[in-house]
């Protein structure tokens, strides 16, 4: 058995994710920071994606968080008259139903090119940083802690010593963590929100006894909890408050109580008066409840709700900024004259240089947060995503541009909602189904490319606004997933298996209500103060439908309450094949994926996410018998990443790819053992991981940073075999294309020919040509690869390295160069490589010293081309002949040159 750390060094130096995009499709930001000193300068920390600074006013954004921490970020500040000392607490502060945890908080003294872990490990999530003006290395943190368990990490931390050590100076309780923190009189008066809340799978509770405002006149180094004074008596839930930096005696406070949301203080939080109950300034506290005060106009004030808010009258009134990018807003920073502003929302992290009337924001960044992905089978063939608050979006993996994937190469393909699931019509690239979330869970439609119409197909609509489930004969979950059978069926799940073989003129329901069905998880969501109906908390449903590959009338559930449902007759006959571990020891966890083999219509993968139980740990369970019995396959991935993947490779059934909470994971013994499969990509959780048929890439939904594929996993599937065999092996190539590449868009507005305006992403197209991939037990002195034509003649040699491992190159199709005019300008020695190589079979032939491996290459026509043989070999000849023309020009003038 090859060792699992020797095969992830062999595969790092040679295979790479690449990220493909969307940026324009946004992503959720929880914390933004500006300077004072440095108009240009701005860092957003992302939700799942780490950190980002822009030094050109977010022209351009530079992913500058280290590899080794986690993608969620809760918090951000950047040390006032120090523009190089950056401090970031990580995990998320907004519990929803996708927020991460952290790792404790971090800081750097260069501008992010090097971060220093500086402690708060178990904090789980960081919500507000506040750093002393007058000493950067004495520092505030915030810590709300773990939401869905007790902890007794919470409260507000305190270091004088750059984060060596760090003293609690504010605990209400294992229930009550730190909501935010502001601070006035040159950060010796600080005021602390608290916040008790737990979330549960099925509800959250936001709001208890412990709640309240405290205050300390010392630094932090003591507190008070500010009481009547007109504050409201019963629980207050989560708290923002904000100082007016023009008057400190001026706070202001958003408070979830039923007496009203807008207080505000004009004697440094003595006494407190009621200025609003209108939902427009808070519209959901839990997942907002954020403000800023205009540093230059104690009466001016932004507020963070679904849509931004601000007050120009100290709070009488409020209104809505209609021209603010997105919506779902959660952090702000404005600089002292109130010119510029950065604030962070679902979709993105806008600019403002004019005091909020007119905001910037070039989706320039990629943040979306994949939920689940698709793909298709044309040539280049598209993937799809669907995105947290951001629809659905379909792309090529290869835009066969010199721009790379750019914004024009996505289409939108969803009706404006949250994105959960997104599929091309197997057969029907054209039509893309997708699962959205806009008014009501479940949503189902089909989108039509050529007219840009989704046409909806949802098999069953009941109102559930304002009302708890129980009762209701159809319970849709927030990911309510789709299927496609291997016979041009489609399914979608509730409580129940919906089927059609009408593209979803007519649903047929299979079978009972498959999941638990307790009605107890059923109520209406939130509470003791107000509930919340966004339908992230809808429970007792299906998260996963997986048909059989092997057998179509095998068909696969799992459910978000625990459950493993198994049928073999096309859903007739329903048995409840859940593992006994899942039933009495780790009951209600959410059954996340199943993933049955394409091997064997009695093998499955099954994975179990239990962290909104408190539990981190990852749970994937194997069967071979059709459910009768499960084994436990996790074993070496981390004890607290929760897993939510795992996927079967269509070759070799021994390799697994699995993808958990903070990266991608491989096993070649189908789940004995376990391996990192990052290979370059940042810490981010992956929801969603598919292998592509035909191109057989890997492809990664990452929730956070978008879409990633890796090339060809051929060299993976059969590396440890070649490993055994302690020979030169040269693995089978896949069929290449000799594309033409052309502009997309922006012909012309570039010198180089190769890359988009700054300002705007582009994402990676795959290397051109042919990727040739070959591992070399042991260092090799001179090794080459010739690629021959049918007649045995060389057309290419490939100087290659020669170090022992795995390696890749790519042939880009074409003969050698003609020689250059070595001593012309770059631009004016001739072409870069020699004329495109005939359509036909090639053999590509690795040599080591007396050995040689050999493997076959098909080269393609353009598909898109009408261009004859005769055509091709025309063109070859003329090219050819005018490639020998120019080197024999060129070797004259080389020569003469040297005399």
């Amino acid at each position: 058995m090859l060792h699992v750390l020797a095969l992830a060094a062999a595969l790092a130096p040679a295979l790479s994710w690449r990220q493909i995009g969307p940026s324009e499709a946004g992503g959720r930001v929880a914390a933004v920071a500006g300077s004072d000193d440095d108009a240009q300068l701005y860092y957003l920390g992302s939700a799942g994606g780490g950190v980002f600074k822009t030094v050109n006013g977010g022209l351009q954004w530079t992913d500058v968080w280290p590899q080794g921490s986690v993608g969620a970020i809760g918090a951000i500040a950047i040390a006032p008259h120090h523009a190089n000392v950056v401090w970031a607490g990580t995990g998320e502060a907004t519990p929803r139903n996708d927020s991460s945890y952290g790792d404790g908080i971090w800081q750097t003294s260069d501008g992010g090119a090097h971060w220093r872990w500086s402690g708060l490990r178990d904090s789980y999530a960081i919500s507000r940083i506040i750093i002393d003006p007058a000493q950067p290395r004495t520092v505030l943190a915030g810590v709300l802690g773990n939401p869905f368990v007790d902890s007794r990490t919470r409260g507000v931390y305190r270091t004088t010593d750059g984060g060596r050590h760090w003293v609690r100076t504010l605990y209400a309780g294992p229930q009550s963590g730190i909501s935010d923190m502001a601070c006035a009189r040159g950060c010796r008066v600080v005021y602390a929100g608290v916040w008790q809340f737990r979330r549960l799978p099925w509800t959250f509770i936001s709001g208890g006894r412990n709640d309240g405002i405290y205050k300390s006149n010392d630094g932090g180094r003591s507190w008070r909890r500010l009481h009547g004074g007109g504050l409201p008596a019963g629980p207050m839930g989560r708290i923002g408050i904000a100082v007016a930096p023009s008057d400190s005696n001026r706070v202001y406070a958003l408070i979830q109580s039923r007496s009203g949301l807008l207080w505000r203080s004009d004697d440094a939080g003595a006494h407190w008066r009621m200025l609003s109950r209108d939902t427009l300034v808070d519209q959901r506290p839990f997942y907002m409840s954020r403000l800023i005060v205009d540093p230059s106009n104690r009466n001016r004030v932004f507020f963070a709700s679904e849509n931004l808010i601000e007050t120009r009258d100290g709070g009488k009134t409020l209104r809505d900024v209609h021209d603010a990018v997105h919506q779902d807003h959660h952090d702000f920073w404005m600089s002292r004259d109130g010119r510029r502003v950065i604030e962070a929302d679902d979709g993105g992290a806008p600019i403002s240089t004019d005091g909020g009337r007119t905001w910037d924001w070039r989706f320039n960044v990629v943040l979306a947060q994949t939920y689940h992905v698709g793909y298709d089978e044309q040539n280049p063939y598209h993937v799809c995503g669907a995105f947290q608050d951001d629809d659905s979006f379909c792309g090529p993996a290869d835009a066969l541009s010199p721009l790379g994937i750019i914004a024009s190469d996505w289409r939108d393909v969803a009706n404006d909602a949250d994105g959960v699931w997104v599929w091309p019509e197997p057969g029907n690239p054209q039509a893309i189904w997708n699962v959205g979330v806009n008014e009501l869970n479940g949503q189902l439609g089909i989108y039509d490319m050529p007219s840009r119409q989704n046409v909806d197909i949802t098999p069953s609509v009941t109102d559930t606004n304002g009302r708890a489930l129980a009762g209701v004969p159809y319970r849709f979950n927030w990911e309510a997933p789709i299927a496609f059978g291997s016979d041009g069926s489609a399914y979608f799940g509730a409580n129940v298996v919906f089927h059609t073989l009408d593209r979803g003129k007519a649903w047929t329901r299979l079978g009972p209500d498959l999941t638990r069905n307790d009605p107890a998880k059923q109520q209406l969501p939130g509470g003791p103060i107000n509930t919340d109906v966004s339908g992230a908390e809808f429970y007792d449903t299906i998260s996963d439908i997986a048909p059989s590959r092997a057998d179509p009338r095998v068909l696969w559930v799992g459910t978000d309450d625990g459950l493993v449902q198994h049928t073999s007759d096309g859903g007739s006959h329903w048995s409840d094949v859940t593992p006994q571990i899942l039933r009495e020891i780790l009951a209600w966890g959410r059954v996340e994926c199943v993933e049955p083999s394409s091997f064997s219509s009695l093998r499955a993968y099954a994975v179990v996410d239990r962290h909104m139980l408190g539990d981190r740990t990852p749970y994937i369970f194997a069967t071979e018998d059709g459910g009768a019995n499960w084994r436990r396959v996790d074993a070496g991935l981390p004890a607290n990443q929760y897993a939510h993947v795992v996927r079967e490779d269509p070759v070799s059934p021994d390799v697994l790819y699995a993808g958990l909470e903070q990266g991608v994971w491989l096993s070649i013994d189908r789940g004995a053992h376990w391996q990192p499969l990052r290979l370059g990509m940042p810490p981010v959780a992956i929801h969603d991981l598919r292998v592509q048929p035909v191109q057989h890439d890997l492809i990664a939904g990452t929730h956070g940073r978008g879409i990633w594929v890796l090339d060809d996993v051929t060299p993976i599937e059969q590396l440890a075999r070649a490993r055994r065999s302690a020979s030169p092996t040269l693995f089978p190539a896949r069929t290449s294309f000799t594309w033409y590449q052309w502009w997309t868009s922006q012909y012309g507005m570039h010198d180089d020919e190769c890359c988009v305006p700054a300002g705007e992403f582009s994402g990676e197209n795959p290397p051109y040509g042919a990727l040739i991939s070959y591992y070399l037990p042991r260092a090799i002195r001179t090794p080459r690869i010739d690629v021959t034509d049918a007649a045995g003649s060389v057309v290419r040699s490939l100087p290659v390295d020669g170090s022992a491992g795995l390696h890749r190159i790519s042939w880009d199709l074409a003969f050698p160069a003609p020689v250059p005019w070595r001593r012309a300008r770059q631009w004016n020695r001739g072409p870069s490589s020699g004329p495109t190589v005939l359509p036909g079979s090639y053999t590509v032939t690795l040599h080591t010293d007396a050995q040689r491996s050999a493997q076959q290459l098909e080269v393609r026509a353009d598909p898109r081309t009408q261009w004859s043989g005769a055509q091709y070999a025309a063109r070859f000849a003329f090219v050819k002949e005018l490639d020998d023309e120019l080197s024999a020009i060129d070797v004259a003038l080389n020569r003469l040159d040297s005399m």
